[in-house]
């Protein structure tokens, strides 16, 4: 048939031709029919993506820490050195001396006397004690400290490019809380030995002598003095950006008569005050012209 089907008059048609027909319509796409993307296709045929799992994040932060390292030697160095001094002082004392014992060293004001500390710093609990028990105030102390460690050496990676007195005296809180943190997991108490004695005067609230500390006590003291002093007399606040008032002006020379000063550095409050002047002048002027309508 060299006809065009649609020229075909249906009357001429056979019912076999009208079959051949349809079945010719039939096996032809369907031009209207929405074909599956072609992105599905292709997530389909691309390989899976893997999975980050731990080795990634552990790899991630073993790089930021060693960059870290690299950046804080100083305050890092610090940290190692008062911790293991208070640790090799804190294992000679346990070894060498019983507990209780006495060593003067220098009459009337220093003493190493080996104590062992199951409360707070200083020795002091703040009468939780009675409270709470020995082993709450242990399990207490053990989480306050390590809550401290944490912020504090948050503090100390994004304070890395700080003043080094800032540095400094965060490497020694941490040393500090870490050495006691250590004996108060390990051994259930810590170890003190170093007794200062006020030459035999007797001091309010304090009696013949302070409070038997360590190494660890020493350093906290020196990193809480060494920021105060910091933040007293060395840190400065951001400056802060001066917000521009919104100020509105009619006249097209006032604008252009403080553009020129801001050009020439005026500031941006004189600026505004020169909108506000140039208002009031024109206000007897505003007034006039609203008589004259008015009149009108």
């Amino acid at each position: 048939m060299n006809q065009d089907k649609n020229s075909v008059n249906k009357d001429d048609l056979t019912d076999g031709d009208v079959l051949n027909i349809e079945a010719e319509a039939n096996e032809a796409p369907d031009e209207n029919a929405v074909s599956a993307p072609l992105t599905e296709q292709t997530e389909k045929d691309a390989p899976p993506k893997p999975s980050l799992g731990f080795a990634y994040y552990l790899t991630r932060f073993g790089k930021a820490a060693w960059a870290y390292i690299k950046h804080a030697r100083v305050e890092l160095i610090v940290l190692a050195a008062v911790l293991a001094l208070d640790l090799i002082t804190k294992a000679l004392v346990g070894k060498f001396m019983y507990y209780g014992q006495t060593i003067e060293v220098i009459p009337n004001f220093l003493n190493i006397t080996y104590v062992r500390n199951t409360k707070a710093a200083f020795g002091s609990a703040f009468g939780l004690e009675k409270v709470l028990g020995d082993n709450a105030i242990r399990i207490i102390f053990l989480i306050i400290t390590l809550i401290a460690m944490g912020v504090f050496s948050y503090i100390l990676y994004r304070c890395r490019k700080r003043h080094f007195l800032m540095r400094l005296a965060l490497a020694l809180i941490l040393a500090g809380a870490l050495g006691n943190f250590i004996d108060r997991l390990a051994l259930r108490y810590v170890r003190d030995f170093v007794e200062i004695i006020f030459f035999g005067c007797k001091v309010p609230f304090l009696g013949y002598s302070f409070p038997v500390f360590n190494v660890a006590d020493m350093g906290l003291t020196v990193g809480v003095i060494v920021f105060l002093v910091y933040f007293i007399a060395i840190y400065k606040e951001p400056k802060k950006k001066v917000a521009t008032e919104n100020v509105s002006a009619e006249p097209s020379e006032v604008i252009e008569h403080n553009d020129g000063d801001l050009k020439n550095g005026s500031s941006a409050n004189e600026v505004a005050d020169g909108f506000e002047d140039a208002s009031e002048e024109l206000e007897p002027k505003k007034e006039q012209a609203r008589e004259q309508d008015d009149n009108g």
